[in-house]
């Protein structure tokens, strides 16, 4: 029996997450968000206690992490009592928005009103080289758990629990600067975690910026939320014009219309999405 019972990050049906998998997983699979992802394991080893007779399993972003690896999409293991047990997956790429700015994603669902192909790459790499310095200073605050992780990210509210930093706020100095004070603020060992994390921004740089292994992969390890608010401008001469939200919300529902909307297959769009599909259908136990 595959998996008919696949938990998800989001709050509701409207989430990103719900609306995306919907037409990607089978219909024979049952999806259900979990809200936060605080408990998510707790949450799928409980339902599979009392749901014996149902492949429970679940699925979530992949965050800021170290791993190189871009398999499609990666086992999710936990230990419990001294045993290694798979939960599920988690998607290759930072976040489900990262999904939602692909080029043959935007292609597909957005049709004869998508931007020119090498127009929109271009304005993607872009927003990279923007951000590039603000994802390693991200990136090396994720890696502080001393007492608890502290803020990784800066500037005014954008949207609903989403925050960013005006564009001045994103230059190299600036994000020195940001981390003394979140790490200050959090009073996280200021005399050594404050220089641990400036030193491991140092080096988290050189694969950040333009020509660093993980810039040249910029739709699989920057925030996909980031990359998205920084177009905000350019995509208004595409046709993406303010409404009541910022051109690059109204882009993003046109995309998630597109897909929500499209008679074709989904799922395959993208490598991943289909992979993760057949995962589905083939697994018969956890």
């Amino acid at each position: 029996m595959p998996v008919n019972v696949l938990y998800c990050e989001g709050d509701d049906k409207k989430s990103l997450d719900i609306q995306i998998l919907k037409k990607i997983v089978p219909a024979s699979c049952f999806i259900k968000p979990i809200g936060s992802k605080h408990g998510f394991i707790h949450r799928i080893l409980g339902a599979r206690g009392i749901q014996a007779n149902k492949i429970v399993a679940g699925i979530k972003d992949r965050d800021f992490d170290h791993d190189e690896s871009t398999n499609m999409p990666h086992e999710w293991y936990a230990t419990i009592n001294n045993q290694r047990v798979q939960l599920g997956w988690y998607w290759d790429r930072k976040e489900i928005e990262n999904y939602l700015i692909d080029p043959t994603v935007v292609k597909y669902a957005l049709g004869y009103t998508a931007p020119r192909l090498n127009e929109y790459k271009a304005l993607l790499q872009k927003s990279a080289k923007k951000i590039a310095y603000y994802t390693a200073a991200r990136m090396a605050l994720s890696g502080v758990s001393y007492p608890s992780m502290p803020f990784n990210c800066w500037g005014d509210e954008r949207e609903l629990g989403y925050f960013f930093p005006k564009d001045k706020g994103l230059k190299e100095p600036d994000c020195r600067s940001q981390i003394s004070r979140i790490i200050a603020d959090k009073k996280i060992k200021i005399d050594s975690s404050k220089v641990e994390v400036l030193e491991q921004f140092e080096q988290l740089l050189e694969i950040y910026k333009p020509g660093g292994k993980r810039f040249e992969q910029y739709l699989t390890f920057f925030a996909g939320k980031d990359l998205l608010y920084m177009m905000r401008h350019d995509l208004k001469k595409f046709g993406f014009k303010d409404s009541q939200q910022a051109s690059c919300y109204t882009f993003r529902d046109a995309v998630i219309r597109g897909i929500q909307y499209s008679p074709e297959d989904v799922w395959t769009w993208l490598p991943e999405w289909q992979k993760f599909r057949e995962l589905l259908e083939s697994t018969v136990y956890f």
